[in-house]
């Protein structure tokens, strides 16, 4: 994090922090990358001087002029984990921390609501819209830290952490679809709420997880979107597009879904983006081995499902937007050495930020090292080490969340 005059901001940059609170500013969430010179002079008319992050900023940005010189050019060296590796473990485990605390109070508030629509028909709008931004502002400012942590839950398989995961997928694919804070607000709201029929559904056939239902429980299955509907449709507070979600998540472009087998564009905006996510949080967190797939296979199989089940646009938006190698896979890297994707920025999709879980010997590394591969590089600025494949989890032999607990001392319950 480097502190700069306003003065000296450029397109490109990410302000984390301002000289004052974002709740007096006009800027409708906190944290800001900066896309033109509006924004610019936006900030220059409000602050001095603002924190950048440099990570989240553009690559193509040198940040040496605002460093002190040490005689020596930073990047004239080689990048090395050794120099690197406490930096990025620490701020690691202040992200995870951060993410895990609007994770769990997000799960809390959303199993007393289910509790609450099973035993009494009621919901608690305004906590469900407490934690709702909490997600969207835990997104804004880090959302690599959000997605992983919806990969080391796979576990739990429930419609309470599957339901707060594909929030967490939705809010940020809403922001990469620049959808302005009301509709962002909404299409929160309807990815919790989503699935909230399921409460009214018997035990027995939540507790299959749509594998292995008999035709009469797969048609009371698919009556949870209406289950949902008629309940959420009775709160005024609940806006419309939210009762659409609930209704319609399992319609198909094709006209193929259910319950009324809408088409194409008779299908709500919201609802399309909640059904691609939908789907992408079932398959890559699902606790059956031989249907979970890897967060790289999960988007090329939604990617050939496009135009059919899917809207084919955002199809090939959300993969734009979690990338060739999605935080949470598993891959090898060109040493041999096997890592975990933490975090990724948008303009460098090939050279992700890895935790590297075992070493080229196939050693588990004590300690970890977290590597940003674009800044890994040589005297001449080429990469050092590059991602060969991504991998099966399972075959790592590795338990990712006792690794990280063990590793980095960071507890996944409070």
């Amino acid at each position: 994090m480097i502190e700069i005059s306003t003065k000296d901001l450029k397109i490109g940059m990410f302000v984390a922090h301002l000289d004052r609170p974002w709740l007096e500013t006009t800027f409708l969430l906190q944290g800001l990358l900066i896309e033109n010179k509006k924004q610019i002079e936006q900030l220059q008319q409000i602050c001095e001087t603002v924190k950048i992050d440099e990570e989240q900023s553009s690559a193509a940005i040198s940040f040496e002029p605002f460093k002190f010189s040490t005689g020596k050019s930073k990047a004239s060296q080689p990048y090395s984990p050794q120099d690197v590796s406490k930096n990025n473990k620490k701020r690691f485990e202040e992200e995870m921390t951060a993410a895990r605390d609007v994770y769990e109070n997000t799960s809390v508030s959303l199993n007393k609501v289910l509790n609450n629509f099973r035993l009494k028909d009621y919901i608690s709008i305004p906590e469900v819209k407490t934690s709702v931004e909490a997600v969207i502002s835990s997104v804004t400012h880090n959302p690599n830290a959000l997605l992983l942590l919806t990969n080391l839950r796979a576990k739990r398989q429930d419609t309470v952490t599957h339901s707060v995961n594909v929030c967490i997928f939705a809010t940020l694919f809403g922001r990469y679809l620049t959808l302005g804070k009301e509709q962002l607000s909404q299409l929160g709201l309807a990815a919790v709420l989503h699935d909230v029929g399921e409460a009214k559904l018997p035990d027995a056939i939540i507790d299959k997880h749509n594998c292995g239902l008999t035709p009469e429980e797969t048609e009371e299955m698919q009556k949870h979107t209406q289950y949902g509907a008629v309940m959420l449709g009775k709160m005024s507070e609940i806006p419309e597009e939210v009762v659409e979600v609930a209704l319609s998540h399992h319609e198909r472009v094709d006209g193929k879904g259910y319950p009324s087998q809408l088409k194409g564009p008779e299908i709500s905006l919201l609802s399309r983006i909640i059904a691609i996510v939908d789907v992408y949080e079932q398959v890559t967190n699902n606790t059956d081995l031989k249907i979970q797939l890897s967060c790289p296979d999960a988007l090329k199989s939604i990617y050939s499902m496009r135009n059919t089940f899917f809207d084919g646009e955002l199809v090939e938006s959300f993969i734009k937007c979690l990338g060739i190698y999605p935080v949470g896979s598993v891959v090898e890297l060109s040493n041999r050495a096997v890592g975990i994707v933490i975090a990724v920025k948008q303009e460098k999709h090939l050279y992700p930020t890895v935790m590297v879980l075992r070493d080229k010997n196939g050693e588990i590394t004590h300690p970890p090292q977290i590597i940003n591969l674009d800044r890994f590089r040589d005297h001449d600025g080429r990469p050092v080490l590059l991602i060969n494949k991504v991998i099966n989890p399972s075959v790592v032999g590795i338990d990712l969340s006792e690794y990280i607990v063990r590793e980095l001392g960071f507890s996944l319950n409070n």
